[in-house]
């Protein structure tokens, strides 16, 4: 463990996404001096408009078995919540076969413990930023996991038991559709079963960035929108200076947090942007907690008196939000709900998650530099994730000591 001497006395974030702002907050509780940067702006990927959910015993690693066998099976149909465009995907091949090489059920079942095990504190970590002072919208409660096939239950269920290895329970009891609809009558009476999962957070994702960003500012973070890093100069394997569009920072330790959006910075691992997609809609009766459609994988929310519907999982740069992909999500979600008007569609975004071929987190020294450290690849979990990560960064920045618990996510994993 590094003295108090050694201590550095700033820090650049580079990214003001959910992992680089709340990396700044754990800094800045600690008397850092942190400056933070973002090649566009506060929320700019894919944080701004998803569905917001904390919850760790969702926090399985993409590469589901099950999931991906689904999607293979759909592909090229509505049916299916993952689409990549055929001529997207000899670019992708390298890529893809790594990631299928990760669908084992051996290696889905030690990804999940790992990721388990760095979830458990996810929404005490988040409560704990209101407790310090940031102001934004969220709620404990639970989450409806329903669908209209039961099998879908009985597998959602048997994928998330290696996640129990850390102390997280999975529900005991199967509900059926009449006793969902008592709870949510938004269902519809082609749901036959589902679960409650409790230890649930429903957090506003711009509420929470326009919080942390207000709050950073106030304790005298800088955020520098509009500034985007190519180059880090280093003496001696340690960075000297971050070479920006807009000059050059400099600072006693870096944090690439940058999400998909491509960065030079990022060095020896492979990671590419997996897009997904928002929109809110009117209904009759707005849902009192948040549901998951199993199968179609389909977010649904409730927000500011609207429902957000989120999903997707599109891969390759053709990637692009349009009517037609909105509408295969309607597609998706109309047969499980009643009373939503699919016609009053607003809010439509769409942003890019990182994902690494074994959907896992990066979370490391950034080779070569002593005093560089990435995280990012928190694929669809970042809200879940960021706040446990942001705590654990910060401490292995100020005290020099890389907590256990970040082991599997290390950069030198992908050799």
């Amino acid at each position: 463990m590094r003295g108090a001497a050694d201590k550095p006395e700033s820090v650049l974030v580079i990214g003001a996404g959910i992992a680089g702002l709340t990396i700044a907050h754990q800094l800045s509780r600690q008397g850092i001096r942190v400056t933070v940067c973002d090649g566009v702006g506060v929320g700019a990927g894919a944080s701004w408009g998803n569905a917001g959910w904390v919850n760790p015993i969702q926090a399985g690693p993409m590469p589901e078995p099950q999931v991906v066998l689904d999607s293979v099976r759909h592909l090229g149909s509505g049916q299916s919540s993952t689409k990549i465009a055929m001529r997207d995907i000899p670019g992708l091949a390298g890529w893809l076969l790594a990631f299928l090489r990760n669908c084992t059920p051996a290696r889905y079942r030690r990804a999940a413990g790992w990721l388990a095990e760095l979830g458990r504190t996810s929404v005490a970590d988040v409560e704990q930023l209101a407790e310090d002072g940031v102001v934004f919208t969220h709620r404990r409660g639970e989450l409806l996991a329903v669908a209209r096939d039961p099998r879908l239950v009985d597998a959602f269920l048997a994928a998330r038991k290696p996640l129990c290895t850390s102390g997280l329970r999975l529900p005991s009891t199967v509900l059926t559709g009449s006793e969902l609809r008592d709870l949510e009558p938004i269902l519809s009476s082609r749901i036959t079963a589902g679960v409650r999962v409790e230890d649930h957070l429903d957090i506003d994702s711009a509420s929470l960035l326009r919080g942390l960003s207000d709050h950073l500012r106030d304790r005298g973070v800088i955020i520098a929108e509009g500034v985007t890093a190519t180059e880090v100069r280093a003496v001696d394997g340690r960075a000297d200076a971050v070479v920006t569009d807009q000059g050059d920072y400099r600072s006693d330790a870096v944090v690439v947090a940058t999400g998909a959006i491509p960065n030079p910075l990022y060095r020896g691992f492979p990671m590419i942007g997996a897009r997904g997609y928002s929109f809110d809609v009117a209904a009759r009766r707005r849902p009192g907690r948040s549901v998951l459609l199993l199968g179609s994988h389909i977010a649904c929310v409730p927000r500011d008196g609207r429902v957000r519907i989120a999903g997707g999982v599109d891969f390759g740069p053709s990637a692009r939000l349009s009517s037609a992909r909105l509408d295969a999500m309607v597609a998706l979600a109309e047969p499980s709900l009643v009373g939503v008007d699919w016609g009053d569609r607003r809010n439509e975004w769409t942003g890019q998650r990182p994902v690494t071929p074994d959907g896992l987190p990066v979370v490391d020294r950034l080779p070569p530099y002593s005093n560089v450290f990435v995280a990012t690849g928190y694929a669809t979990l970042g809200m879940t994730l960021a706040a446990s990560i942001a705590v654990l960064v910060a401490r292995w920045i100020v005290e020099g000591e890389r907590a256990p618990v970040l082991a599997p996510f290390r950069v030198d994993r992908f050799r």
